[in-house]
């Protein structure tokens, strides 16, 4: 791939016929012009932000036994042309600790018509302090299959960056003087990085005491720069507080007190059959904004195979269901959504599943949250209680999560 890559970016500076030629000894294309003093490659430290998700693209394309990967290309782009327009191009993610003199933040949105590959890249530009010095979209249309069989994905990757570069320097005129690299990621609100239009992903949190801490899914908030909880049209910013990949738990704090915490039952005990509710917050942008409950019980022990620490319950869910609760009738914990089964997979097998989901136990929260020095609170098991009540105190302890990248 790396091979592909630089022989587009070959044709692209050296070009046919002449449409995007260049000298040998600067990429600008024939005709583009830089203010007077611009050197090329530029000495100004850029820094190059790439949401993780984006970059983590990949396809495969049964059609052509091959697979699509638009994240590979805008790292190789980022990569290649960046180089050959700046002598520090540095790669941000959420752990860069590094200096900068710009920070240029790209969101590319990919699309397919009529054979042709669209790449538009939305892009901001901030100086050290995180002011915001330029902003737009550029875009690029290619064939899908030009320079190889789904290269269109390479070649719309570093048309597209080379063209954002080019913009940066006619509007900006950096050198290292101009910029010194004096920026900190880590001063810097992340807000002016992401992408607030459309969250990476969404899911599900719950209060989990007074203190204003929830639980959640941990794969609802991988690769998040910023982590945002909402209720009832309030947004409230939230900070990652603890995370464990093997159980899929997480912690958010909102550091703000709340009187509407889901208590455990003391022991964790599970019984079979026993009726459940789920709460949560599915399909981001196509169902309302309201949480929905669900009914169903305890179906089985255990999860999928040779999975542990997991039950099956029969509640609906849907994407975005992920890390909100499941309840007993008494107002108790049991545990937490964590996944279903994938049922187009399933039907391609001649298999149609209904209804079976997946729950991570609570005793295995509650070892968790000691571990993490979480405070929470344990109750007796209780008998069934109004029905009303208990939705209603389930209801009030949700929220709506969003990761943005």
């Amino acid at each position: 791939m790396r091979i592909a890559a630089l022989a587009c970016l070959a044709v692209l500076i050296a070009g046919p016929g002449g449409t995007v030629a260049a000298t040998a000894e600067s990429p600008l294309p024939k005709g583009v012009l830089l203010p007077k003093g611009v050197p090329v490659p530029n000495d100004t430290a850029l820094a190059i932000y790439i949401p993780a998700g984006e970059l983590e693209s990949r396809f495969y394309v049964s059609s052509m036994q091959l697979w699509a990967e638009p994240g590979k290309a805008l790292d190789e782009a980022r990569r290649e042309v960046g180089r050959k327009f700046f002598l520090q191009v540095l790669e941000v993610d959420e752990n860069y600790a590094g200096a900068y003199g710009l920070l240029l933040a790209i969101h590319p949105k990919w699309s397919v018509e009529a054979g042709n590959l669209r790449l538009d890249l939305r892009y901001r530009v901030l100086g050290a302090g995180a002011e915001l010095l330029l902003e737009g979209t550029l875009s690029q249309s290619v064939g899908l299959n030009s320079a190889g069989p789904l290269g269109g994905f390479t070649n719309a990757a570093f048309r597209a960056t080379q063209a954002v570069l080019i913009e940066l320097l006619q509007n900006l005129a950096p050198n290292a003087t101009k910029y010194p690299p004096a920026g900190e990621l880590a001063r810097i609100d992340r807000a002016l990085l992401v992408d607030r239009e459309t969250p990476a992903s969404t899911g599900t949190a719950f209060y989990v005491n007074p203190d204003g801490q929830m639980l959640t899914a941990a794969h609802v908030l991988r690769d998040c720069l910023l982590i945002e909880a909402e209720k009832d049209g309030r947004k409230i910013p939230v900070m990652l507080r603890a995370a464990s990949d093997l159980l899929d738990l997480a912690v958010v704090d909102s550091g703000q007190a709340t009187e509407h915490a889901l208590p455990l039952r003391a022991g964790q005990e599970i019984v079979l059959g026993e009726a459940v509710t789920n709460v949560g917050y599915p399909l981001h942008g196509l169902l309302s904004s309201s949480a929905n409950l669900t009914r169903g019980n305890v179906s089985a022990y255990g999860g999928l195979k040779g999975s542990l620490g997991l039950f099956q319950f029969s509640a609906p869910i849907q994407p975005g269901s992920s890390g909100g609760p499941v309840v007993s009738d008494g107002g108790e914990l049991l545990g937490i959504t964590v996944g279903t089964l994938n049922a187009a997979a399933l039907i391609k097998e001649g298999l149609l599943p209904q209804n079976v989901n997946f729950a991570l136990d609570a005793r295995y929260a509650a070892m968790f949250l000691r571990d993490s020095r979480v405070p929470f609170t344990e109750v007796e098991p209780r008998p069934a209680g109004e029905l009303r009540d208990v939705n209603a105190a389930a209801l009030s302890a949700v929220l709506q999560l969003s990761c943005y990248q």
